[in-house]
């Protein structure tokens, strides 16, 4: 005959071995949906942070080369090519008149010279490639204030996309630690069975994954 201690003593063993094989199946659940967000936010950190840094490179690259092609004179070629010019027809004119013919050969080698930078000039800022710049650094030289300004804001979108994500794996790995702790208090629990210390040991369990639910929640929302 079964006693009502007896009897009593089943249900709650019962009950334990249902929560606790409950917990098991919560945990390995949620680890591998927390494992799935850490190694999505992993690599989407990663890509956002190479595409900011590629992005600074690019910028600083083109802030040096601006700079560098401001200060040789390509933003004010034209008007140096143009004065050349008028320098070399003035003189040919002034050595004639006065019948200098070295004067007069001075003045037109200056012309010719100007009608050379200007065809040569005129290749380098309508370059696409080739001679005599590459793709990229034709590119480089043409840059105007629109471009700086659209790949400045991207290079800030990357860096902002980088800490969310960052953000994002980080709470994803604190999830899934909460999850390890929850699992070494479950297999404790299992040890010690349905007495105080087991339902304290499967209720610590219990809170801990409500904790990591919370983690995984947040990280993607």
């Amino acid at each position: 005959m079964i006693t009502p201690d007896t009897a009593a003593k089943w249900r709650s063993g019962a009950r334990f071995d249902q929560m606790a094989a409950a917990l098991i199946g919560v945990v390995a659940i949620l680890a591998a949906v927390l494992a799935v967000i850490h190694t999505n936010y992993s690599l989407v950190s990663t890509r956002a942070q190479l595409d900011g840094s590629r992005l600074a490179a690019d910028i600083a690259a083109r802030i040096s080369t601006t700079s560098l092609a401001g200060d040789l004179g390509t933003y004010g070629s034209d008007e140096a090519v143009l004065q050349l010019e008028m320098q070399g027809m003035d003189r040919a004119i002034a050595a004639g008149q006065a019948g200098e013919p070295g004067a007069a050969a001075i003045g037109a080698a200056e012309y010719e010279a100007s009608k050379a930078l200007r065809v040569a000039l005129d290749e380098t800022q309508k370059t696409v490639g080739g001679t005599p710049l590459d793709v990229y650094a034709a590119n480089l030289v043409t840059t105007t204030n629109d471009h700086f300004l659209a790949e400045v804001t991207e290079q800030n979108h990357q860096v902002d996309v980088a800490g969310d994500a960052g953000s994002r794996d980080r709470t994803s790995v604190l999830g899934l630690s909460f999850l390890a702790l929850a699992g070494v208090l479950t297999g404790l629990a299992a040890v010690l069975r349905e007495g105080r210390a087991g339902w304290i040991a499967l209720l610590a369990a219990s809170g801990i994954v409500g904790w990591a639910l919370i983690l995984s929640v947040l990280a993607v929302i």
